[in-house]
């Protein structure tokens, strides 16, 4: 009964904020649309991120931000937000508080606050870093050609197939 409905979108490695948004906007929004759910459960985790040990993607927080304000627009208005999956100690607490920070209409300073920052400044991955936001990052031109040409295959299987199931429609 539930054959189809879970969608899954892989993606290359070196995929950066803007692979990340296209992969979010070609598909969430229509797939919400259609599905139409009364509360919105998203799973907020940050291993897409560039620092993340586990993976080799190249998400910054101005990438997840970008999903998050999405998310927040798509929402029915009641919404759940979970944490899980990411692995770099320094991004996650950043991002997480970022994200509670646009569920909840609150504007941050881009500093690290005192305390945390003394907390965290000795620590090898910090590199000085006392950013809330991370800096730009964009992955090679030739590398981000690449990364599209397979997303946009990937989307077009989903298009032809998963939400067909999903939506009752072809989406080609």
């Amino acid at each position: 009964e539930g054959k189809g409905f879970s969608v899954n979108i892989p993606l290359l490695p070196n995929s950066d904020d803007e692979i990340f948004w296209y992969a979010f906007h070609e598909t969430v929004p229509p797939l919400l649309a259609c599905f139409k759910p009364d509360v919105l459960v998203t799973q907020l985790g940050v291993d897409t991120f560039h620092t993340d040990p586990l993976t080799t993607l190249s998400v910054t927080t101005n990438g997840f931000c970008k999903v998050i304000e999405a998310l927040k627009q798509l929402s029915p208005g009641k919404w759940v937000a979970l944490g899980g999956g990411g692995y770099d100690i320094l991004h996650v607490p950043r991002a997480w508080t970022l994200a509670w920070a646009i569920m909840n209409e609150i504007e941050l300073p881009d500093w690290l606050p005192d305390q945390y920052w003394k907390l965290i400044q000795n620590m090898a991955e910090c590199n000085g870093n006392r950013n809330l936001r991370d800096a730009p990052l964009q992955a090679k031109q030739t590398r981000k050609q690449k990364n599209f040409k397979a997303l946009e295959n990937t989307l077009n299987y989903l298009r032809e197939h998963q939400f067909k199931i999903i939506c009752g429609t072809d989406f080609t």
